[in-house]
């Protein structure tokens, strides 16, 4: 019985690489630890945007980030892991520059948005920036080579929100439309729902909405958290993920991080 016990305990030290973890536990760990992304960020001076930047700099995954945006964010100008690059994001050839400048790269992510302006603005002025800008970043990125995509969004946002008459997800459903249209092998949708520690977010909705269910989508949820799902989600789901498009709610979100936190554990 004692060699019998010990010959089990060799053979799942070989299987999975520690005695007694289970098997799909250790692929996420080597997947973790041995695939080091160069991801291309779009609207990295933005409150997410900013999170999720600086959350790529804290992690492993990300090996190096290039920022992209029509300004230089200067809280990054001595991040080792950074490289910034300043466009016209509203030049003719705004798509070619994008190619070019995502050439090596792994991973594209889009946190481009609006905010609290969408309000005053027409809605034009919005598809120029939320579809029409993105566009020609997720199709450049695309030309470049990548194949991977992370799109942040707004909770209940699908592709029938196209033909919204509401405004805001009229826009917001073309958001989406678009970046499906390019083609992406794998498409990650992150749709938080009321953005804690967001300038653009009045302290008074989150009271009200704090009340609300994760599974609603509708509720609370702190803008470091939802970077911190972007990571997560590189780090341990996106090698593994087989449906061309998956979606992340608050509650998928929270999940995602929860998840991270037991493997970091064990």
């Amino acid at each position: 019985m004692l060699r019998l016990r010990d010959g089990m305990q060799s053979f799942m030290r070989t299987f999975t690489g520690k005695a007694g973890m289970a098997t799909g536990q250790h692929q996420v760990q080597t997947l973790s630890e041995e695939k080091k992304m160069k991801c291309i960020l779009f609207g990295g001076s933005g409150d997410v945007g900013g999170a999720v930047a600086r959350a790529l700099i804290k992690s492993d995954v990300c090996s190096e980030l290039t920022m992209l945006g029509r300004r230089a964010v200067p809280s990054m100008e001595h991040e080792a892991k950074v490289r910034q690059v300043v466009v016209d994001t509203s030049s003719a050839d705004f798509e070619k520059v994008v190619t070019e400048r995502a050439q090596g790269h792994d991973i594209a992510i889009s946190c481009i948005g609006i905010g609290s302006g969408t309000a005053w603005m027409s809605e034009e002025q919005m598809l120029e920036v939320e579809v029409h800008m993105l566009g020609k970043f997720a199709r450049g990125c695309k030309a470049a080579g990548i194949e991977t995509f992370e799109l942040l969004t707004a909770v209940g946002v699908t592709e029938a929100s196209a033909n919204s008459r509401i405004k805001g997800l009229r826009v917001m459903g073309k958001k989406l439309q678009t970046v499906l249209d390019v083609g992406f092998e794998k498409l990650a949708v992150f749709k938080p729902g009321m953005i804690l520690g967001n300038s653009h977010t009045p302290k008074w909705v989150t009271v009200l909405t704090s009340v609300i269910p994760d599974s609603f989508g509708w509720g609370n949820i702190h803008q470091e958290e939802v970077a911190r799902a972007f990571v997560a989600h590189l780090q341990n789901k996106v090698e593994l993920q087989t449906e061309p498009v998956v979606s992340y709610g608050n509650q998928e979100m929270k999940i995602l991080l929860q998840e991270q936190g037991a493997e970091k554990l064990a």
